[in-house]
């Protein structure tokens, strides 16, 4: 019965997506995942391909003037201002604060983020050390943010509304930016039948939500069997959040909420990231695990991209329960899942570990990720190794993401149009 509606569901996604090219139908799963209203924003900013192509280039000239200023601090250094420019309003009222002003003054200014103790020592660490650094980091912000307003302001109301919305949302003007050619064809047809585009999208959307129901509901019944895996997840969940530097609250109901704010879309996600990585708040969980209340664990959700990166690019050794079950999971479960529809970030990591041969297409339309982002290999490059005694040797594997049929290796995990550059860490300026 599940195979019947998987191939239903399959039949029914060729036909609404019959006239679209593989890599446009790739562009079309990695938008369909967002709700209605954000989907109606991206199709609204696909109709202005010249304004994206600006924002692009103000992007480019941001992040490069933000390394320019970073680039020989401590990689330590550097996560307090890619943390203080989450906050522009705070940003600017630390980089225009009279000088010796109070610690207290400056944690005040913190109080209301959350969390807030990570955030209040960068911006005091900033303020009282680094200042000029700070107003010159600032000052960037600002030339960005007016000349994107001034950009914006040529257009009609409800086009500068969906680009205020999607300045937001970076992850999602990353995608648009960087995939320009798709994007244009993308904006070429929903100008001549937007109702087409749009039903298209709906549909694939309940088709995704669907099918990662049916995905979850088998991964959960997996390690419901497995104690040992349970357990070994949790350490696992614990070790990749505290890698991150985030500790967030545990998720309500089936989402994750309280993010906190994205990085900038003008300077972008630390270099230094395995994956991308545009909201900190989802490396507390992207295991998809969690302590509930009673310290009863709880599976809420599919490991995400840069979880199954991190795990099966070298820390699964410290994992063997947990790696043998993914094992299993792959060779028994997912073919039934995935007999006729496509892989699924976590899906496809595994396949790119457990069956290389297999190849590296994958959909990889991971919420917070965007496909400009190639991992690194982890073994010796940010992987920090875990004092443990048990290990399980098998054969480590460095990997590129994919987006389509093209496929981006690369070393830095990052915004390479910015001028990031990949693994390890810079400079010693403290």
């Amino acid at each position: 019965m599940k195979k019947l509606r998987f191939f239903a569901a399959l039949m029914l996604s060729a036909a609404s997506l019959t006239g679209y090219g593989q890599d446009d139908q790739s562009l079309l799963k990695a938008i369909a995942p967002y709700n209605d209203d954000v989907r109606n924003d991206i199709l609204t900013a696909t109709q202005y391909p010249d304004v994206l192509a600006k924002l692009a280039q103000i992007r480019d000239r941001s992040s490069n003037g933000f390394q320019q200023v970073i680039q020989d601090y401590a990689q330590k250094n550097q996560a307090w201002f890619y943390e203080v420019s989450r906050y522009p309003e705070l940003m600017h009222k630390l980089a225009t604060l009279p000088r010796k002003t109070s610690r207290e003054a400056v944690d005040g200014l913190a109080a209301n983020t959350d969390p807030a103790a990570e955030l209040k020592e960068a911006a005091w660490k900033l303020y009282n050390n680094h200042h000029s650094d700070l107003v010159k980091v600032d000052n960037l912000n600002e030339e960005a943010a007016n000349a994107f307003q001034s950009m914006i302001a040529l257009l009609n109301p409800d086009a500068q509304q969906a680009f205020k919305t999607l300045e937001e949302m970076p992850d999602v003007l990353s995608l648009l930016n960087d995939h320009a050619d798709l994007v244009t064809r993308l904006g070429e047809r929903y100008k001549d039948a937007p109702a087409d585009v749009r039903n298209d999208l709906a549909t694939l959307h309940d088709q995704l939500e669907a099918r990662n129901k049916e995905e979850l509901a088998a991964y959960q019944d997996e390690l419901k069997q497995n104690p040992q895996a349970m357990q070994e997840l949790g350490q696992a969940s614990q070790e990749y959040a505290s890698q991150g530097g985030y500790s967030y609250p545990a998720p309500t109901g089936d989402k994750v909420v309280n993010y906190g704010s994205p990085y900038s879309y003008w300077f972008g996600y630390p270099y230094w990231y395995g994956s991308a990585m545009w909201y900190p708040g989802l490396y507390g969980y992207g295991s998809g695990f969690y302590l509930g209340l009673g310290g009863y664990p709880t599976v809420y959700a599919m490991p995400s991209l840069g979880f199954s990166r991190w795990f099966f690019g070298g820390a699964y050794r410290y994992y063997p329960h947990l790696y043998r079950q993914y094992d299993h999971y792959y060779r028994t479960i997912a073919p039934r899942q995935y007999a006729y529809s496509p892989r699924t970030a976590f899906i496809g990591s595994a396949a790119r570990h457990f069956n290389p041969s297999a190849g590296t297409r994958s959909y990889l339309f991971d919420r917070g990720q965007s496909f400009r982002s190639a991992p690194r290999s982890l073994n010796g490059q940010g992987y920090r190794a875990m004092p443990r005694g048990n290990s399980y040797s098998a054969p480590s594997r460095s990997y590129g993401g994919s987006f389509g049929g093209r496929t981006f290796n690369g070393g830095g995990g990052g915004y390479s149009r910015g001028g990031f550059s990949g693994g390890g860490f810079r400079g010693g300026r403290r």
